[in-house]
């Protein structure tokens, strides 16, 4: 007589229950004990990218200052002119030599009133100036993306890691991977925190 399903349940090991999930609240603590928030990694990431190029709008002030400064040019001039006299003068000869040395000074200063309007190259220090905030605003959006990227390949890590070693293992360098260019970006922020 086959046994009854009653049976084969009562005479099977007993299975362990599944770890039950880390409470949200509990997961969202360990996830952001001791990291920077994402306003930080915002601004770490914008400072970073505007440190890496100089201020053109800097540039062009100082440009614009200096064409109230005038060009000076200074100039000495030493002459030697002689020339001779020979020949007859009236009912005498006349032969003399007449010497004139003269030595000049000139002092002059020029202005560029132009550049007080607007400074030569100072369309171009706009067009940096406008692709640095470009720049700075990629920065900012790439950091956010890693930023949220890294959060949810640590909560996957978290909350349901994976069985198996060679998957876990793959799955903390892609974590490591985001996290070290999030660290590029904006400029070592989480190296800071780390205690």
């Amino acid at each position: 007589m086959a046994p009854s399903l009653l049976a084969l349940l009562l005479a099977a090991p007993p299975v362990a229950p599944a770890a039950p999930p880390p409470h949200p609240a509990r997961l969202r603590a360990r996830l952001t004990a001791g990291e920077p928030s994402i306003a930080e990694v915002q601004a770490a990431a914008a400072r970073h990218a505007e440190a890496a190029t100089p201020d053109p709008a800097g540039l062009a002030r100082r440009r614009r200052m200096a064409a109230l400064l005038p060009r000076i040019t200074a100039q000495i001039r030493h002459e030697e002119n002689a020339y001779r006299v020979t020949g007859l003068q009236g009912t005498s000869e006349v032969d003399y030599l007449r010497s004139s040395p003269g030595t000049s000074y000139s002092l002059l200063a020029t202005w560029e009133l132009g550049d007080l309007v607007a400074a030569t190259g100072e369309a171009a220090a706009a067009a940096a100036a406008l692709a640095r905030a470009r720049r700075r605003d990629e920065a900012v959006h790439q950091a956010t993306t890693l930023f949220f990227d890294r959060r949810r390949r640590l909560a996957a890590l978290l909350a349901d890691p994976p069985p198996d070693a060679r998957a876990r293992l793959e799955a903390e360098l892609e974590l490591a991977r985001v996290t070290a260019e999030l660290e590029a970006l904006t400029g070592g922020l989480l190296a800071e925190r780390r205690p």
